[in-house]
């Protein structure tokens, strides 16, 4: 079986056998190691084909039923989970899956279903359909925040009254400010939770654990530092490489080895193409913000075609500090608190203001993704931010899950008209 004949038979057997065993089932022969170094060959970029294998047998892990797995959405210190011994899974992400799996029609169907409101995001209803439909790893803990994402509070909630863990579902409460108080405040709420979960698990608080998994999250920050400042200087990128396809372990593994590594191996396969990559070689440089439709989609390819390329992500940005071990609860609070969309709008904006300066874009597209109220109230104010600047701004109107929110024909045009207006400067 070629390559792509193995792609293509993973995903048209996903479609047709929804259910927990048949995954359990084919995560198991994929991971089989001359099965997953196949699978693996099939990714032009070393770091995509190191992401894909490590996804693929992080995930059999999880659903092996051998570890206890943790729900979190997005914007979590993942290295709190981790460093309890827990195996993260994210609902919001796996959401994205099923987007590309070709299989979110029938999730968001039974979301639907269910009554949840359609004008919900459509990762959140895509997440919970699957959870109705019984496609997820059974939880033993659910960890959720009001961070960026009011959604997720909700959402998260339900599971945990789906599968009965209502006394082990934690919310955890981001301050609007970034200041003393606001640290103290959150950095003992991440405390509770560290002793809470211990007990819970009937085991001794593991700080050493905790600070093994803070100085991994250092090593994959440094090594992620490294990589984003040689994108400043690159244009030639490995082939149909970006940043937003590596969501899972740059938030839910943050402070594993796995990432660590995966951010290394990154920096060296940059670091290589910036040696020989063509000096001459002028295309427009894009700065995206949001995410991307993760069903197959001709939006990167219409840009490439129109001597476009994007050349840094929202969602690749590291804006906190270095964390301090010895200092755990207090150093994972402010992560939280320097995350540029927590508190005023305007952080937001300064922070992708800050990013259009140091990779000298020409133009910026934010992906303006159904149902994200957060983000798509502030995509006006955004643009009249940057056209101030003298940078043209497109707010795509789409779906990063369900393609029926998103016509492919007035997408192309709208990106080649973008693409016109960047050339013509």
């Amino acid at each position: 079986m070629g390559m792509q004949s193995l792609k293509t038979s993973v995903i048209n057997n996903v479609q047709n056998n929804l259910n927990t065993k048949f995954i359990k089932k084919l995560l198991r022969f994929i991971s089989v190691k001359p099965v997953i170094n196949l699978y693996g060959q099939s990714f032009k970029s070393i770091a995509d084909r190191y992401l894909n294998i490590y996804s693929i047998r992080y995930l059999n892990e999880v659903y092996s039923e051998n570890y206890p797995v943790a729900y979190g959405s997005l914007f979590l210190p993942y290295e709190l989970i981790n460093g309890l011994g827990l195996k993260p899974f994210l609902p919001e992400v796996i959401g994205g899956f099923t987007a590309g799996l070709g299989v979110s029609g029938k999730t968001i169907k039974t979301a639907s279903n269910k009554w949840y409101s359609s004008d919900l995001c459509t990762f959140h209803r895509s997440a919970t359909g699957a959870s109705e439909m019984d496609l997820f790893p059974k939880p033993s803990f659910i960890f959720s925040s009001n961070l960026a994402c009011d959604a997720a509070c909700k959402s998260f909630q339900s599971f945990s009254r789906k599968y009965g863990i209502e006394k082990n579902y934690y919310l955890i409460d981001v301050p609007y400010e970034n200041d003393k108080e606001s640290l103290h405040y959150l950095s003992k709420q991440l405390e509770n939770i560290f002793y809470d979960v211990s007990e819970k698990l009937y085991k001794k608080p593991d700080i050493e654990n905790l600070k093994k998994a803070i100085n991994y999250s250092n090593e994959f920050r440094k090594f992620a530092i490294e990589a984003n400042n040689i994108r400043k200087q690159l244009f030639d990128y490995p082939q149909y490489f970006n940043g937003l396809n590596f969501i899972l372990p740059f938030f839910g593994l943050c402070g594993t080895k796995e990432t660590a590594k995966l951010y290394k191996i990154m920096r060296d396969e940059l670091k290589e193409k910036l040696l020989k990559q063509d000096k001459n070689k002028k295309m427009k440089k894009v700065l995206w913000m949001h995410l991307k439709p993760y069903y197959r989609n001709e939006i990167f390819n219409i840009l490439e075609n129109n001597n476009c390329r994007v050349v840094f992500e929202e969602t690749s940005n590291i804006f906190w500090e270095e964390l301090n071990p010895e200092k755990p609860f207090e150093s994972l609070a402010g992560k939280m608190l320097s995350n540029p969309l927590r508190g005023s709008g305007e952080n937001r904006i300064n922070a992708m203001r800050n990013l259009a300066d140091s990779y000298d874009v020409d133009g910026v597209i934010m992906f303006s993704h159904w149902g994200c109220r957060q983000s798509n109230g502030l995509s006006r104010i955004i643009k009249d931010s940057f056209n101030r600047q003298g940078i043209p701004v497109l707010i795509l109107d789409g779906d990063c899950v369900d393609i029926n929110n998103c016509p492919a024909g007035q997408i192309k045009t709208r990106v080649e008209g973008f693409a016109e207006i960047l050339n013509s400067v």
